[in-house]
């Protein structure tokens, strides 16, 4: 067991409901095999719980699980979540991850929340505590705690720069929505600059209290004026450069230069042909007219550099919600758009 900051936060949690640390591990559920890792995670761990907060366990078995449901149990008035996961299941989800990078060479729509999805889940293993395991899953679980910190950095880096373009696209279309986009790129900036000072806890509604705990005035500073975006149109400009000014100061170390836009049809988008004009919808509830010979007549995917100006029909169609943005690497930059 870590002896570490951790340790007392799980101590303290199991003596207030009166738990000993065997009661604790008897909650795990041993249908789909004997324990082979047992790691406590989640806000307590992290020093974020209050009173009704409960305590995840995360558990590796050897068998495949059927479901990922966390399976309840209240001793003593406690609520303990247990979550399960197959070894081989969770060790081919540790090789996409140490194999893949972040932003990928390829980006579809639902990439995102998928990547987010998996960082979450992998990181409680790697950031909580581990109570048992054999002598090989502790080296596991070591070795993925140091591989964490560099996914959850790229992650912020990327999503911080792809909050910021939609923010620059959006200003001229709907300045409001800019400023909410231009707040929630910094956000982003501010949680890879907690998790760099070791608050690496993969839960961004608890980036007011890492900052607070890391004692960072000037983060909190810049954290205020991010969740705090103008409330008039005319005050979005603004608002937008004060945010990039900032931004720089948290993002200047990551290199960019192979990174691309990727604008691609969203989800439900459909072109339909109408003579010399075409008709651009999505789900039915919202529609756009291009000309036959505009940019965007036709779905595909438009690629640009980060310094790259879009084509405005392209700009246009992001702002209505209607393509979905991404970023991409390359091996060489292309010199164009696609």
């Amino acid at each position: 067991m870590m002896d570490d900051v951790r340790l007392g936060r799980y101590q303290e949690y199991i003596a207030r409901h009166g738990l000993t640390e065997q009661q604790v591990l008897d909650q795990v559920d041993e249908s789909f095999g004997r324990p082979l890792l047992i790691v406590a995670a989640g806000s307590v761990i992290a020093g974020f719980g209050n009173d009704t907060s409960d305590l995840d366990l995360h558990t590796v078995v050897e068998e495949d699980v059927a479901s990922l449901l966390p399976l309840m149990s209240y001793p003593n008035g406690a609520r303990i979540d247990g979550v399960l996961c197959g070894a081989d299941r969770l060790m081919d989800r540790h090789r996409e991850m140490s194999a893949s990078t972040w932003p990928p060479r390829e980006v579809r729509p639902g990439d995102i929340w998928a990547k987010r999805k998996a960082i979450d889940a992998i990181t409680r293993y790697g950031l909580g505590l581990p109570l048992f395991g054999t002598d090989d899953w502790i080296a596991w679980q070591q070795c993925l705690e140091a591989e964490a910190d560099a996914w959850i950095s790229d992650w912020y880096a990327v999503e911080a720069h792809r909050m910021r373009a939609a923010a620059q696209a959006l200003r001229a279309h709907k300045p409001l929505v800019a400023g909410v986009r231009a707040g929630d790129a910094l956000l982003a900036a501010l949680d890879r600059h907690a998790a760099s000072r070791g608050e690496s806890y993969f839960k961004g509604k608890w980036l007011g209290e890492k900052l607070e705990r890391l004692g960072d005035a000037r983060a909190l500073a810049d954290y205020a004026r991010a969740v705090s975006p103008p409330l008039s149109a005319r005050e979005v400009p603004r608002y937008i450069e004060r945010v990039d000014d900032t931004l720089h100061s948290y993002l200047g170390d990551v290199d960019t230069g192979s990174w691309r836009w990727s604008l691609q049809p969203a989800v439900g988008t459909s072109w339909e042909s109408f003579g010399e004009q075409h008709l651009v919808s999505r789900w039915g509830l919202r529609a756009a007219v291009v000309s036959a010979g505009s940019g965007v007549a036709e779905p595909r995917t438009w690629t640009y550099r980060l310094s790259e100006e879009w084509d405005p029909d392209v700009e246009a169609l992001f702002c209505e919600d209607m393509l979905w943005l991404g970023v991409q690497q390359v091996g060489r930059p292309s010199g164009s758009s696609e």
